[in-house]
């Protein structure tokens, strides 16, 4: 048993270096640019700005986009900054309908001792609590021949992590460099 373990350890040792200098991340991955999007949910009072950076898998319509937010929640009187990540089927047509789905952590600018107050014995209120996120999204993404690049319509509905009905739903009109 012993002279097995010592075989396979010296067998990894020996061929991981070799697997690692063959994996080029470049050979699978392709950037397709920064983005900024205005977007805002105006039945529950929801309005913000987001930057992202957006990556294709070579040859595929799968696209990743990673982005940075900030929003003001009217419905939780709170505002955030959050983290997303959203993966998309989206063809490379010059106009191009997507579908996606993924998730974001959002961290709430109010200290946890101004958001607790008791309403009722022992019911804590959590409004304007930071939260987890998942969302899916539709839109359209129409590719341009100038310095703009891209111009793109979407929709996106979020599950709250927060206790209660607080999902919410978001337009958004974006727009970027896209390489």
């Amino acid at each position: 048993m012993r002279a097995q373990l010592y075989t396979l350890l010296t067998l990894v040792f020996i061929y991981a270096p070799v697997a690692k200098a063959e994996f080029n991340r470049e050979d699978y991955e392709e950037p397709a640019g920064s983005s900024f999007s205005f977007f805002l949910n105006s039945e529950d009072d929801i309005y913000g700005i987001s930057v992202g950076d957006g990556t294709w898998l070579k040859g595929t319509p799968v696209f990743a986009d990673y982005q940075i937010r900030l929003f003001s929640n009217g419905a939780e009187d709170s505002w955030y900054s959050g983290m997303a990540m959203t993966l998309r089927v989206m063809p490379h047509w010059k106009i191009a309908p997507f579908v996606g789905g993924g998730g974001s952590y959002n961290y709430s600018f109010k200290r946890r001792e101004e958001n607790l107050f008791l309403y009722e014995e022992n019911t804590v209120d959590d409004r304007g609590d930071s939260y987890w996120g998942g969302h899916t999204e539709a839109g359209l993404r129409i590719w341009l021949n100038n310095r703009v690049r891209l111009l793109e319509f979407s929709a996106r509905y979020t599950w709250s992590s927060l206790d209660g009905d607080r999902d919410y739903w978001l337009a958004a009109i974006s727009t970027g460099t896209s390489i």
